[in-house]
């Protein structure tokens, strides 16, 4: 179970929230895991609360102008955040300045669901292996382009993490968003991606992408058959992401606590867990203290990583 907040004093909003609308910010373009996860639970919160839930895509410099619009929001639980490994994981070891403060500027409502992430290359890329992957790049330093969701996510860590470990000379291409990424992957623009399921689990079953490896400690259940980066050859490599939902500091405690409740019944519903299992995602409840700690939790794991790779970005 999950620790609720305590209401009190601070519980000066009123008891039948939401009266409108409430927007839930998802700091991605459409496509990708962020945005199938923020439209998947914010529909079904739509049903539980009585009120709309608007998904505002706000893309752009790996989730930092959505983050700080949010931050900056009204505290009255009608502006929300898909919080994500990007932006309070990463964000907040890998820019040496950010315009919020991923603990003080938020509150943070609960995580959702945390995503295996893959690697995979387009079909005209001669590799079917890790190994022959990393020879193919060192044959031609540079040439073989990564893409990302921007500077500063899980995908671009992913790869700088696979180059620091094979020594794969390959060059980083941030785009504004995992799916804009994809399309052009599959399009041949880049060689290799390494980013969630959901952003290439559609491609891949359609033929028009090869996955190479599994970037996580197990072998994923969407994709059996894929064997892990340790597996491949290369113990280390693994990542993945995660969403959740916080809002500006300041947040009522008891719309937070509603929040949590819903969010927790939302990923209890069998039809989202199948949703989330088809693209190799699993739901992961936390509710707003659990969740807090564990932002903690992936700041200090990721700080070392990002020391490492040297991929720190003013």
């Amino acid at each position: 179970m999950f620790a609720l907040l305590p209401l009190g004093a601070v519980a000066a909003a009123k008891d039948d929230y939401p009266q409108r609308p409430i927007r839930l910010v998802v700091p991605v373009p459409p496509g990708g895991a962020g945005d199938f996860t923020g439209r998947l639970v914010g529909s079904k919160l739509a049903d539980a609360l009585g009120q709309n839930v608007v998904v505002e895509n706000r893309g752009g410099a790996a989730g930092l102008i959505a983050t700080e619009f949010v931050a900056k929001a009204t505290p009255d639980g009608y502006t929300l955040l898909l919080s994500s490994s990007t932006t309070h994981g990463i964000g907040p070891v890998l820019y040496r300045k950010l315009p919020y403060d991923a603990q003080k500027d938020f509150t943070h409502v609960g995580l959702i669901a945390t995503v295996p992430a893959v690697m995979a290359v387009n079909q005209s890329v001669p590799v079917h292996t890790v190994k022959e992957f990393v020879a193919l790049a060192k044959a031609k330093p540079g040439a073989l382009l990564f893409g990302s969701s921007g500077s500063g996510g899980p995908p671009h860590l992913m790869g700088e993490l696979f180059k620091a470990v094979t020594g794969a000379p390959i060059t980083h291409v941030p785009y504004k968003g995992s799916g804009p990424a994809v399309i052009d992957l599959v399009g041949g623009q880049l060689q290799v991606m390494f980013d969630g399921l959901p952003s290439l689990i559609g491609q891949i079953k359609a033929g028009k992408l090869r996955a190479i490896a599994a970037v996580s400690a197990t072998r994923s259940a969407v994709l059996p058959e894929l064997p892990t980066m340790a597996e491949a050859g290369y113990p280390g490599i693994e990542g993945g992401l995660w969403f959740g939902v916080s809002g500006p500091a300041g947040v009522p405690a008891n719309i937070v606590n509603r929040m949590s409740k819903e969010i927790f019944a939302a990923v209890a519903l069998a039809e989202v867990k199948e949703r989330f299992a088809s693209v190799g995602a699993f739901v992961s409840p936390l509710g707003p203290r659990e969740y807090t700690e564990f932002i903690r939790a992936e700041n200090k794991k990721w700080a070392p990583v990002v020391k490492a790779s040297g991929a720190t970005i003013d």
